[in-house]
């Protein structure tokens, strides 16, 4: 690993009151004394300028954590100035002058973890409580992060070693013909014991790995019947462009909702209708991939005109299985909002109005799970899950050569799982999935 110091923005883009630029590397007093108006006292914060030469770039907070006491293990410098982006990217800019490079994603993360200030498991858990969508994938990854998760892979590791030390000592010791008949029943009880626990994690896992997915809703429809105009009340802004031409929207737009500490992605797609116009059948095209991908659709409906046959082609055309009735203009036909538990639910609102709007915002947060988070509920991975299952498996092969007393197989079997429950922690990681778990964490983290 390139142990060049390194420096990045760590709040996001965008004008703030504060803005925190942070900075990793070994034995960073040097650089310290060129740039900052006082000397640094580990683990305190204190209130100085940042000089360019005779030029004042910023009053800053500024914060030193001595290595190894810090985030990553080396020394870091954590600088809180005011949240301008021409300020913070000055001192950036001079920071590189002075030999600092500029980050690379999660590098912040990955050197904690070649530095042995955290494991694999709670790394990945740092970016998944970053993107946690909703507060009980929050408390799942927190569960992660906290060590809860390692605990119970820790446990199955040690059972997994203890046993294969009991196979290993009967291989290395044959003469003695009283210890094989003892020891396979306690082997033997000791691996169901083992997948019994494994069995229990992978559930908890698989639900957990459901958390770690954030909701998608497309809102579809047939042009001019409030598409747009529903996703800018629901945004509380003007983000889509709304006329009463029909075909305005021409490509499917995603945007960011939080419901009641709930993120989910919602996306505006064209009008679904038969045209000649090769722009208007492009944006088609693609409402037609964001429904295959979409969680759930929220179909549009102009209450003046009902539910036509037009638009029920267009539900049995698209395959639109999971989907919300929404009959907006309701205006027009001075009706109440309101919303109903038949299937599929349908809600009656005015996006002209604003009136009704909530009720959406219900039905979405209906598809949340209002069940708590269990203690040993953790935001897992695809690659977790895998390999405890390839743990499992070993396990499971075990029974037959236990039966057969085929002690090579056996013991081949238990370095086989040992090894599986290894991947989890990281242990002898490849590079290519040290690639793929770092460059998805954002840049300054």
């Amino acid at each position: 690993m390139n142990n060049k110091a390194i420096c990045a923005i760590a709040t996001p883009p965008g004008t703030s009151a504060l803005g925190i630029i942070r900075v990793s590397g070994n034995n960073l007093q040097a650089l310290c004394s060129k740039i900052f108006s006082k000397q640094l006292i580990d683990r305190n914060a204190v209130f100085l300028n940042i000089n360019n030469d005779e030029e004042v770039l910023d009053s800053c907070v500024v914060i030193y954590y001595r290595a190894p006491r810090s985030y990553t293990g080396e020394d870091v410098i954590e600088i809180i100035c005011h949240g301008n982006y021409i300020i913070m990217n000055s001192i950036i800019d001079l920071l590189c002058t002075l030999g600092v490079r500029h980050a690379e994603p999660g590098e912040f993360t990955k050197r904690a973890f070649f530095n042995n200030k955290i494991d694999l498991v709670q790394a990945e858990a740092i970016s998944d409580l970053i993107s946690a969508s909703d507060k009980r994938a929050v408390r799942a990854a927190q569960n992660s992060l906290s060590g809860k998760f390692l605990v119970e892979i820790n446990n199955i590791q040690s059972a997994i070693i203890s046993t294969r030390a009991e196979v290993e000592s009967i291989i290395n010791f044959p003469e003695d013909e009283d210890i094989p008949d003892l020891s396979f029943t306690k082997i033997q009880n000791n691996i169901r014991e083992t997948v019994a626990l494994i069995k229990q994690l992978i559930k908890n896992s698989k639900e957990g790995l459901s958390l770690n997915h954030r909701r998608t809703y497309a809102v579809v429809g047939k042009p001019n019947s409030g598409k747009s105009s529903i996703i800018n009340c629901l945004l509380r802004e003007d983000a889509s462009i709304v006329t009463n031409k029909e075909g305005t929207t021409r490509d499917s737009i995603s945007y960011e909702l939080n419901i009641n500490n709930k993120i989910i992605n919602i996306i505006d797609t064209a009008g679904m209708r038969e045209t000649n116009d090769e722009i208007e059948q492009e944006g088609i095209t693609r409402s037609a991939k964001s429904i295959i991908n979409a969680d759930k659709i929220l179909y549009i409906v102009d209450n003046s005109k009902g539910l036509t046959d037009e638009d029920l082609k267009i539900i049995k055309k698209y395959n639109i299985e999971d989907y919300v009735l929404i009959f907006n203009k309701i205006d027009i036909t001075n009706e109440a909002p309101k919303k109903t538990t038949k299937q599929p639910k349908e809600v009656y609102v005015s996006a002209l109005d604003n009136n009704g709007i909530e009720l959406i915002k219900d039905v979405i947060e209906d598809d949340f799970e209002s069940n708590d988070i269990t203690e040993n509920l953790y935001l897992s991975r695809n690659r977790h899950i895998y390999n405890l299952e390839k743990t499992n498996e070993h396990l499971i092969c075990c029974d037959n050569h236990i039966s057969d007393a085929s002690l090579d197989l056996l013991a081949e079997e238990l370095r086989l799982s040992h090894l599986a429950l290894s991947a989890i922690l990281g242990q002898n990681p490849t590079e290519d999935l040290l690639t793929e778990i770092f460059t998805s964490f954002c840049i300054g983290k």
